[in-house]
Order: structure tokens, then sequence, then C-alpha cells
């Protein structure tokens, strides 16, 4: 059985974005959305329309056409979330785009930077969350959620927190969010 099951795993495609997913200590249902959003396979309405499910691409926030690279870059309500959750990691996030960030991802991940366990976990967080704001707003007609930010925030600090090592980076993020390190961060700022 082993054997046969070796057999199967040489045979599938190797993809470079694997570390992004793989040991991730993210929410699995985030981690569903980053695997979808890497394989250009989330429900977008670009490709609804395509398919005929629909015919009206307009973003849900804008009146830009939504695809993945608008609604998770390029939108001003998304990249809203994308920059302050990246200023609390101290990562700079100019306007990129998804290759971009999903590269950048990549290369971090291959880094010996502690930080690149806090982007790993808040990249599926981000995404996830940015697509659910888009779900409720799309299907309920919800209004923006004003503390989305806290509340990715919060998913990356409690699902980090697990992790043993990254306990003493967490607690300085966190006084440093809570204002209790009004000097410059020890750290310097990774960019993005």
């Amino acid at each position: 059985m082993k054997l046969v099951y070796m057999s199967f795993l040489e045979q599938s495609a190797d993809v470079d974005w694997k570390g992004l997913v793989m040991g991730n200590q993210a929410r699995p249902r985030a981690k569903i959305v980053l695997w979808l959003a890497c394989h250009g396979r989330l429900a977008t309405k670009d490709i609804l329309v395509k398919f005929g499910f629909i015919s009206d691409s307009k973003c849900e926030f804008c009146a830009e056409a939504e695809t993945l690279q608008h609604l998770f870059f390029e939108c001003r309500e998304t990249q809203s979330i994308w920059k302050a959750v990246m200023r609390w990691l101290h990562m700079e996030h100019h306007d990129s785009g998804w290759l971009q960030v999903k590269d950048w991802g990549i290369k971090l991940y291959r880094s010996r930077n502690w930080r690149k366990n806090f982007f790993k976990i808040a990249l599926p967080e981000i995404i996830y969350a940015i697509w659910m704001l888009r779900n409720r707003k799309v299907y309920r007609k919800d209004t923006i959620d004003s503390e989305i930010v806290t509340h990715i925030i919060e998913n990356i600090v409690n699902r980090a927190w697990v992790v043993p090592k990254l306990r003493e980076n967490l607690a300085f993020l966190m006084m440093y969010r809570v204002g209790l390190f009004p000097y410059v961060w020890p750290y310097g700022s990774l960019v993005l």
C-alpha cells in the first residue's frame, strides 16, 4: 500500500506556493479559500459571467469589474484592509497584485525571517475575510464591517499563539498595537 501511495504522490504536480498552505496555522476554511485563490478558482463575478450564471460583473464595493486581482488588491475598500493588517505586521504593503503578493509570500516563506510565520497566517486570513465580506455584501446586502481589521488581527493572534516560538514576537506585535511601544519597532520593516 505504501508503494502505491508513494507512486501517486510522485505523479502529482509540485506547486511553488505549497509552503503558503501546508503547515499553516491559519483556520482550515481560510486555507481552503487561499488554495482556491492560488488555483484561480474562486467564483468571482468575472468567472460567473464567463459561465453564464450572472450577467453583471460589477464589484460590490465600487463600479469596476470584479476579478480576483481587483477584489483583493485594486478595490479601495480591500486595499485599506490589506494596508491596516500589513501595518500591524510592520510590513510595507504597496499596491501589488495577486501574483506579486503570492511570489513575495513564497520568497518570504523560504527565508529564515520570523515574520514569514505571521505573514503565512495573515495571507489566508485576509483573503478569507475579504471573500466573506464580499459574499455578505452580495447575498445579504450587508454593510461593510468596520471591525474587520480587528477580527483579522484577532484570528492571527489566536492562531499564532498556538506556536510557542512565535509568542515572544507576538507579544511585541500586541504591545505595539496597544501603544506600549512608542519608540521605533526594533526589528525593522519588510517591504511587500
